[in-house]
């Protein structure tokens, strides 16, 4: 069933992702303030939230803060995969495919181990020095730039450059592509996804540099990331289209038509040879 098949996949990696959420008893919890404009303050007590939502909150914070990146790489990975379901799902006519929802999942680790070590980088290197000095008029202060400046470098940075080959070459892979069918999906799709990419994350990863505190920010991507996936899989998920069944489909309907016109034009060729063998006035009636 393909209910089945698809709430089989999602606990799979659910129950994957749970094995290191290791749960701890939390009295409270809360962000501190902090003085710059890339935190956010937030203070919370216990009264607001459920005990179990505490001890859901504090055990991811306590696992995040002692195996980082691990800790991102499986929270990508199962809002990947649950953001693939709800894409699958749009077509109930068509059986869940495991191997589209098994690329979106290693993809998915893969980039979030590539940010966990590229975001210090990018932060480290811009820090509004750029844009900044063209601000005659002091619109914004240096952070605001720092965190435009951030959102840039990787939009226009890492996504075309490292983002978008992974993701094509890796789904490719996982879903059995060959390497001359995955360049043909990646040059069909690659610049409609990024026009999507830059309209969605830009705004995005603004907040995420500007204000979200360091260790909440991959966490908070992947969050945000749930509905990316979704417009990722739908517009570019599935690899069928570029199967070498498929390829083997099209050349044999090709051929057919081909086939198909030599016959029409042999049989127009044959009715003139005919007719032109008839007496003249055989020919009307």
């Amino acid at each position: 069933m393909r209910l089945s098949n698809m709430q089989r996949s999602i606990w799979c990696v659910t129950v994957a992702s749970l094995v290191f959420f290791q749960s701890s008893h939390v009295t409270g919890f809360g962000i501190h303030a902090v003085d710059s404009f890339h935190s956010l303050h937030i203070a919370a007590t216990p009264l607001t939230l459920t005990p179990t939502h505490i001890d859901l909150l504090g055990a991811y914070k306590q696992i995040l803060a002692a195996h980082p990146l691990p800790t991102k790489m499986m929270t990508g990975a199962t809002l990947a995969v649950c953001g693939d379901a709800i894409a699958q799902s749009k077509d109930p006519s068509t059986e869940y495919d495991t191997r589209r929802a098994s690329s979106f999942a290693i993809f998915d680790m893969v980039y979030r181990a590539l940010q966990h070590f590229a975001f210090p980088i990018i932060v480290a290197a811009c820090h509004g020095q750029y844009l900044g000095q063209w601000d005659v008029m002091n619109l914004f202060d240096a952070s605001q730039w720092a965190a435009m400046e951030q959102t840039l470098a990787s939009q226009l940075g890492i996504v075309p450059f490292l983002y978008y080959p992974a993701f094509f070459a890796l789904t490719g892979f996982v879903q059995g592509l060959s390497a001359s069918s995955a360049l043909t999906r990646a040059k069909d799709n690659f610049f409609p996804l990024m026009q999507r990419n830059l309209v969605f994350w830009i705004p995005v990863q603004f907040i995420q540099f500007g204000y979200i505190q360091d260790d909440l920010q991959i966490p908070f991507l992947s969050c945000c990331g749930l509905a990316w996936t979704f417009i990722l899989s739908v517009a570019a998920g599935s690899t069928k289209s570029y199967t070498p069944q498929k390829e083997v489909e099209d050349a044999q309907f090709r051929t057919a038509e081909l086939l198909a016109d030599e016959m029409v034009d042999l049989s127009s060729d044959d009715t003139k040879i005919l007719l032109s063998g008839l007496p003249a006035n055989a020919t009307s009636f």
